[in-house]
């Protein structure tokens, strides 16, 4: 999941979507009855999809859901136009049959809005945990790593292109801190953990772990970002959150069983998977990317359910891994 620092860009999803994490985070300056409501709308008519809901099944809905008062029309209506100034969705009406609903090319453009639909689920599951105590003895979390006092902050730091002076603990030397005096790019998600991407005092890209980071402070000096940089470009051929320069943009090409291969489809490990080959037994994937540290982990984690068949040196240096892993048996 990756969040583009370009507030600035003409993108307008990008700027609603910066939106909605400023809500999240300055939420206690915020009317949140309102705000869930706008949420719940939201998810309701996506869950729709065509079909669309008329106000009537939103009420009935909205006070099934909980102890819930029915949303008046005019309500309705201003928290329509809320929705669509905050997350960029517009709720359109069908008056044939009163029933409301998002275009279909919004709604495709909202799904594949990674940010935009994270925002929207997560809301709406902590409403729902919020509103059933019961509930919450259902659901449970992974742990989240320290690090999210961080974000406020940055985000400011991003929105007025200022820079940040911080101490920062590398993972390797964790008894001692070194001072940086970043100028922040973006933030990014990975495997629960948030990472600012930022240019150091050298102006090299830089990534750093938040919960790695203490003593954060956004200064006054402003400065002018990169016209050349854009996120998505940057990490276009990276498979997590390290960009190895050294290393060049391959085609990997890995056979899988088909229990791994349900999985891959489920869940694809980069845009540029596609599926090469398919039988009864086994898939076989590639992806165009660098082979970097965190990608041969990735593969690791499928130990006996793939082989890796391309680039050879990549296939040479599994099986010497997986000897260096066997010799300590």
């Amino acid at each position: 999941m990756t969040i583009n620092a370009e507030l600035h860009e003409k993108n307008a999803a990008s700027n609603y979507c910066w939106s909605c994490v400023f809500l999240i985070l300055h939420a206690k300056d915020l009317r949140m009855d309102k705000l869930i409501k706008c949420i719940w709308i939201a998810n309701t008519v996506v869950d729709r999809r065509d079909a669309g809901i008329t106000l009537k099944e939103l009420n009935e809905r909205w006070t099934r859901d909980g102890d819930n008062d029915p949303i008046p029309e005019r309500s309705f209506h201003n928290y329509r136009q809320y929705i669509a100034d905050v997350f960029g969705i517009d709720i359109e009406c069908d008056k044939s049959r009163n029933a409301y609903y998002i275009p279909q090319g919004e709604r495709e453009e909202m799904l594949g809005n990674d940010l935009k639909m994270w925002l929207l689920h997560s809301f709406a599951v902590n409403n729902r945990l919020s509103a059933n105590l019961d509930l919450r003895k259902c659901v449970q979390f992974e742990p989240i790593p320290g690090g999210i006092e961080h974000l406020e902050p940055l985000m400011e730091a991003l929105e007025r292109n200022l820079e940040v002076e911080m101490h920062y603990k590398r993972y390797y030397y964790t008894d001692q801190s070194k001072r940086y005096l970043c100028k922040p790019l973006a933030l990014k998600l990975f495997k629960q953990r948030w990472y600012l991407i930022a240019l150091n005092e050298r102006e090299e890209i830089r990534c750093f772990a938040l919960d790695r980071i203490d003593d954060l402070k956004t200064t006054e000096t402003v400065f002018k970002k990169p016209d050349d940089f854009d996120l998505a470009t940057y990490f276009k051929d990276a498979f997590g959150i390290y960009v190895e320069p050294n290393l060049q943009t391959e085609e990997i090409v890995v056979k899988a069983d088909i229990d791994q291969s349900n999985f891959l489809k489920g869940l694809p490990l980069h845009p540029s998977q596609h599926i090469v080959k398919e039988m009864e037994n086994y898939c076989i994937f590639s992806w165009r990317l660098k082979p970097s540290y965190d990608f041969i982990q990735q593969l690791l984690t499928m130990n006996a359910h793939i082989e890796v068949l391309e680039p050879v040196s990549l296939r040479e240096r599994f099986k010497a891994l997986l000897q260096e892993m066997l010799s300590k048996y």
